[in-house]
């Protein structure tokens, strides 16, 4: 029996990537996400397979000369529309989405999955565009989602369904279900290539940071939110959280001094300010309670020759020097490179990069 379950597993996983087997290696990756979530709450494989390729078309192709972006929503859908109760105004046939392709792509951009988004049923059939909500209600710092994306968040809390936008300005697809950000791929231009990043994976990490740490899970899921908003629009910098006294010893002085609000209570748009101040020059200083201490801080730790950090020549100064403060005191370093990767370090050793 055993045996009799394993082939099956293996058959399951050989037509789940049969499906997609053209597609470049990280989009795979993502199909994989989607596959298992459609499978759990019973979504139509193939249904979930045109939306797939439909995110891909945006986001990897212009249209007209230009990116445009869209966004789908996939699965109970009476529970989607309770969240999403006011029409885009566009009429669309109820056809199933594979036959409606034509269609949708001429709303890509329209429907641009920010402030609208088209709502798909388990069984493949397209049943509305809609709007977002106006009010963006909090997520929680596990949602890993800037405020833009806050209802797609509040709107998967409790439904049976997942969410899949293509960003083509960014050149991002995110997968979200149960409320937060799960996976997501980017194009780097400097390895120009696409890269598939599991947040979920990251979140585990960072948790077992967070314990080794004595910091507060919340604060580190904090930050990743806010690194990965980041990288999204291709934005680099430094954030570094934990004994602020002993990272300010070894910095030069802050040539923005803060007053110490904690960034757990930045919520919805004020997290944009967060946002800001991590993209200044150099590096922000965080508390280890999460009080805003210091942004524009250059640090200079001086690692003793004895130990090693794990930084490479092609890292560049950004990592070092937070490789190095991350050596130095009792703290962990974010560092997000212009290209889109988001390294973490601990210790003196990176212990993320995706």
């Amino acid at each position: 029996m055993e045996r009799m379950s394993e082939k099956s597993d293996e058959l399951v996983s050989f037509v789940r990537t049969l499906m997609v087997k053209s597609y470049p290696k990280s989009w795979q990756r993502l199909w994989e996400d989607i596959y298992s979530v459609s499978q759990s709450v019973k979504i139509a494989h193939n249904a979930s397979l045109e939306v797939f390729k439909l995110v891909y078309g945006c986001v990897t192709k212009e249209e007209e000369g230009r990116p445009v972006s869209t966004g789908f929503l996939v699965g109970d859908t009476e529970k989607l529309m309770e969240c999403l109760p006011e029409s885009a105004d566009i009429q669309l046939d109820r056809k199933y989405v594979g036959e409606s392709s034509d269609r949708l792509r001429h709303l890509f951009g329209l429907i641009d999955g920010v402030s609208s988004i088209f709502v798909i049923g388990k069984d493949g059939m397209v049943e509305d565009a809609r709007l977002l909500p106006i009010e963006r209600a909090p997520t929680s710092e596990e949602s890993y989602a800037s405020c833009d994306f806050a209802s797609h968040c509040n709107s998967l809390s409790d439904a049976p369904a997942y969410g899949l936008l293509a960003l083509g300005g960014y050149k991002t697809a995110k997968f979200m279900v149960e409320g937060s950000v799960r996976s997501e791929v980017y194009f780097s231009g400097k390895t120009g290539d696409w890269t598939y990043r599991s947040i979920a994976e990251l979140s585990r990490v960072l948790d077992e940071a967070a314990s080794t740490k004595g910091i507060k899970k919340a604060l580190l899921h904090k930050m990743l939110g806010v690194a990965i908003n980041m990288s999204n629009h291709r934005k680099g910098g430094t954030m570094v959280i934990g004994d602020s006294e002993a990272v300010l010893r070894q910095s030069e002085p802050p040539r923005l001094k803060l007053k110490g609000a904690n960034i757990l209570k930045l919520m919805g748009p004020q997290e944009r300010h967060l946002y800001n101040l991590a993209t200044q020059e150099f590096g922000l200083v965080i508390g280890k309670e999460g009080d805003l201490v210091g942004a524009s801080v250059r640090f200079l730790a001086r690692v003793p020759d004895n130990v090693h950090i794990d930084v490479t020549p092609s890292d560049g100064g950004r990592h070092r020097s937070a490789c190095e403060i991350s050596a130095c005191a009792d703290a962990i370093s974010f560092v997000v490179s212009d290209d889109g990767p988001i390294t973490v370090y601990m210790a003196g050793k990176r212990i993320a990069r995706v």
